[in-house]
């Protein structure tokens, strides 16, 4: 076992979140390292829309540049597997799949979500191109598009009445599952003239990238401009339910007004807290964890007490 150093801050994750909140505790002059298993959730998709300031950058080329002004801000970035944290606020120990031991004052987890994605041939030529999961990030793509929808949770209702903000023609996809749909769901879909489709999806077929139809068990074929997917994801690492912060059902996780979870010292930005699934809200948040953390950070004799209210005079 090696040990690696001790740093005000580590961070887990190298997306938007971790990298804005990386730079700005550099920024901050927090000395601070970033470890990055570089396996990014949105690694398929050909690009990140609706960022202000940047038309359609590539997800490789966003984190190129965010990396970039991390390290320039006096951060540390590293690619690598962190394989366990332990110890609390002040004292945590963050174990590398190497055997390495980094010490850290305060922890930011930045380490996402990850998508159910169904295993349907044909599914990886057209993912990031005409399949997606994000209707707030690729919804735009397909204005007025045929769209079929991928799901049959209790929740795919609700996730077509959000995508008829793009397009009117849609259609639910169970892929042989039976949908647990509620009578007022079904009822939602009935109204939107929203079919659903139990039929086994066989294969997808297209050119290109573009998805153009779906091919089902026993040979009926539809065809379609684009497809969105919604089955189920969950936090892309288990550090948080490890150190015992409180999560959801879902396991997006309780974080107060500083981004600091329900475990003092243990901070969370991204995707795995409550919000929009937007990389310019990831890396807004990890900028609000980075002030958070700093202000934590700043020892006590720098800190100035309120100045005390005289007391008021009784009533009578």
């Amino acid at each position: 076992m090696t040990y690696g150093g001790m740093y005000d801050v580590i961070v887990i994750g190298g997306g938007p979140a971790g990298l804005s909140g990386a730079m700005w505790l550099g920024r901050y002059r927090r000395k601070v390292r970033v470890f990055d298993a570089e396996d990014p959730r949105n690694a398929v998709t050909w690009a990140v829309h609706g960022y202000p300031g940047l038309d359609d950058i590539s997800p490789q080329d966003l984190r190129k540049r965010l990396k970039q002004q991390a390290v320039d801000a006096g951060a540390e970035y590293e690619p690598g597997v962190v394989l366990s944290i332990e110890g609390g606020q002040d004292d945590f120990k963050v174990m590398m799949e190497d055997g390495r031991v980094f010490g850290a004052r305060r922890i930011l987890i930045a380490t996402g979500l990850r998508d159910i994605v169904p295993e349907i041939p044909g599914f990886d030529d057209f993912y990031g191109t005409s399949i997606w999961h994000c209707p707030d990030c690729d919804g735009p793509s397909i204005i007025d598009c045929k769209v079929g929808v991928i799901g049959w949770g209790r929740s795919i209702a609700a996730y077509c009445m959000y995508m008829l903000t793009f397009t009117q023609n849609l259609t639910v996809l169970t892929h042989g599952h039976p949908p647990d749909l509620t009578p007022e769901a079904s009822d939602a879909l009935a109204r939107w003239n929203i079919p659903v489709r139990e039929d086994v999806i066989e294969r997808l077929e297209g050119e290109g990238g573009q998805l153009q139809r779906i091919v089902f068990h026993g040979g009926a074929t539809e065809d379609f401009d684009a497809m969105f997917f919604h089955i189920a994801s969950g936090p892309g690492s288990s550090f948080a339910a490890e150190l015992g912060c409180e999560a959801d059902e879902d396991g997006i996780l309780e974080i107060d007004k500083d981004y600091q979870t329900t475990v003092p010292g243990v901070y969370a930005a991204g995707d795995i807290v409550p919000g929009s699934r937007l990389a310019i809200r990831a890396a807004a948040e990890g900028v609000r964890a980075a002030v958070g953390i700093h202000k934590s950070l700043i020892p006590d004799d720098r800190r100035l007490q309120p100045k005390s209210e005289p007391p008021k005079a009784d009533a009578g």
